[in-house]
């Protein structure tokens, strides 16, 4: 018996193809199926195949003239918009990786040797108290200055270590300043939880070589007399941060990055 959905796509033009079956049938069918399913898999990409073989089996049911040519041209068009779905998510897949890729060869490459053995340009911040804190206000101590933020992982573990810097030295003889770029109130709430005792501020606009920091953390490690003396990004753990600090009373070298 014929199907009643066979008969709204394509009526049976003759009483013998509804008597003894219709001329390829089982291709336009397929070639229908195949270009209703190409569309919403076009997302997974395999929508594409579906689509390419909806095509082949509609253009050979057309080709050969047989009866539901309505049903095989309505499967080639719907198999023909799968397959541009498709070759679209594809195009913009390898746009957004390629984007990965380059963002991820920034982070890779991101270096501040040129800094190295430079003044320090000065700049302002306010802390969590709304004071103003000023780089060159610390001039004659060590200064520590920590990119971070709550949600990176590697920042908080490096907190309990300058928390444990800030006991070691004394404040006249060094800075610790984190600078986030977070809102005061989750700071706040944060420095308290995790009994940070040294300085945190909000990062505003600030010059370079801060403003080009892209992964965190990042810290920067200057001198009493205002140079950059080093930039360490990652997480480092408690001895390589205090030997950082520690190289600050030497003389200025020209050595590169740790």
């Amino acid at each position: 018996m014929e199907s009643k959905w066979n008969e709204i796509v394509d009526p049976p033009s003759s009483p013998q193809q509804r008597d003894g079956g219709i001329p390829g049938l089982n291709l336009a069918i397929a070639a229908l199926v195949l270009g209703v399913a190409a569309i919403p898999f076009s997302i997974m990409l395999v929508g594409g195949i579906y689509g390419i073989i909806g095509i082949i089996l509609a253009f050979i049911h057309i080709k050969k003239k047989y009866s539901l040519q309505n049903t095989a041209i309505l499967g080639l068009c719907l198999s023909c918009i799968g397959l541009l779905l498709s070759a679209g998510f594809a195009a913009y897949y390898i746009y957004g990786y390629v984007q990965f890729q380059e963002a991820f060869s920034m982070f890779e490459d991101e270096s501040f040797e040129e800094w190295i053995n430079t003044q320090a340009p000065d700049f302002s911040v306010k802390d969590l108290d709304g004071n103003d804190i000023k780089l060159s206000d610390f001039r004659g101590r060590k200064v520590v200055l920590d990119f971070w933020a709550t949600w990176c992982p590697p920042c908080r573990e490096e907190i309990p270590h300058f928390v444990k810097l800030t006991n070691t030295f004394d404040s006249n003889e060094l800075a610790i300043i984190g600078i986030s770029a977070e809102e005061n109130n989750i700071l706040r709430q944060f420095a308290k939880d995790n009994n940070i005792n040294y300085i945190i501020a909000t990062e505003e606009e600030l010059p370079s070589p801060y403003f080009d920091v892209m992964s965190l953390p990042t810290t920067f490690f200057i001198d009493k007399t205002g140079l950059i003396r080093n930039v360490l990004t990652g997480y480092h753990d408690f001895d390589e941060l205090k030997e950082s600090i520690m190289a600050l009373d030497n003389e200025p070298d020209s050595n590169g990055l740790d």
